[in-house]
């Protein structure tokens, strides 16, 4: 990153909070402004380009109970994994439609261990005969540790590296890992010590986002446990939903894991509402 680079986007920075300073507007969403001006400004400087992704899927085969369904408009019934299976198809073919070069793998978590089931490929229906072939299993441990994870990742996927000196030259590809976890009473495990992890969060390039799908009846199971432990996967920069057994909310949050991780802003200032004309 060159010193001229950085003084001219501080520059803008500042010219953009004093604009809207000029024309009285009210503290708090002046205050809003620039909380998001500077969380930005605190970010690497990427090239903002839709380069080749290689994205890891981390699909949760276990469930809690088997008649714990997802339910459509139209009556017909889904169990957990056969709901996230239908959801990370229309992903897939969505992303792949965005970008041809977009490469998948699968990393299958069962009860107590980790499966590395597909190693990257563009091929849909590859990566779709995957999925398909994974199946479901009873949830039985308290736990979940992902270091299991942080392991495959390290023997299987390389990582561009990001070279301050190089900041505007496009990577070749990014990688990101995209986790579905299906469990309310096991609760993950993430080592904020552990050494391959903190590789991981130092790596411009990686990225981790998180979709819990949690049974409904929190009450009944950990839910927010298993909420809080997996926000220690991220490191700022990912993008985080939580559902219960709503088939639209599911179906919703997948579709926003389609954008590219170095054309989208914070997940904290996402807007999706339609703009009005009038």
């Amino acid at each position: 990153m060159s010193l001229s680079l950085v003084s001219y986007q501080f520059i803008i920075c500042l010219l953009s909070l004093k604009k809207l300073n000029s024309m009285n507007a009210l503290d708090s969403d002046y205050a809003e402004l620039q909380e998001q001006v500077m969380a930005n400004f605190q970010k690497p400087i990427l090239p903002n380009v839709n380069v080749p992704e290689k994205i890891i899927i981390c699909l949760d085969v276990c469930y809690d109970d088997q008649n714990s369904l997802f339910r459509l408009g139209d009556g017909t019934t889904y169990t957990p994994i056969n709901m996230l299976k239908r959801v990370l198809e229309f992903f897939i073919h969505s992303k792949h439609a965005i970008n041809k070069k977009t490469e998948f793998s699968l990393i299958a978590m069962q009860d107590d261990s980790a499966c590395f089931v597909q190693n990257f490929t563009h091929n849909l229906k590859d990566i779709l005969n995957a999925i398909d072939y994974v199946n479901a299993e009873e949830s039985k441990s308290e736990t979940f540790d992902f270091q299991k994870i942080f392991q495959i990742i390290k023997q299987e996927v390389e990582i561009p590296q990001f070279k301050q000196s190089e900041c505007i030259i496009r990577p070749p590809y990014v990688v990101r890992m995209i986790v579905l976890y299906a469990r309310s009473n096991c609760i993950p495990v993430i080592a904020q010590e552990d050494s391959y992890f903190n590789y991981l969060k130092k790596q411009v390039y990686f990225y981790i986002d998180i979709l819990l799908a949690h049974e409904e009846d929190c009450a009944l199971y950990k839910c927010a446990e298993v909420y809080d432990s997996l926000q220690d996967l991220d490191d700022g920069y990912s993008y985080v939903f939580e559902v219960s057994k709503n088939a639209a909310k599911i179906h919703d949050s997948i579709a926003k894991l389609l954008a590219h991780p170095l054309q989208r802003p914070l997940q904290k200032n996402t807007d999706y509402a339609f703009p009005s004309k009038f």
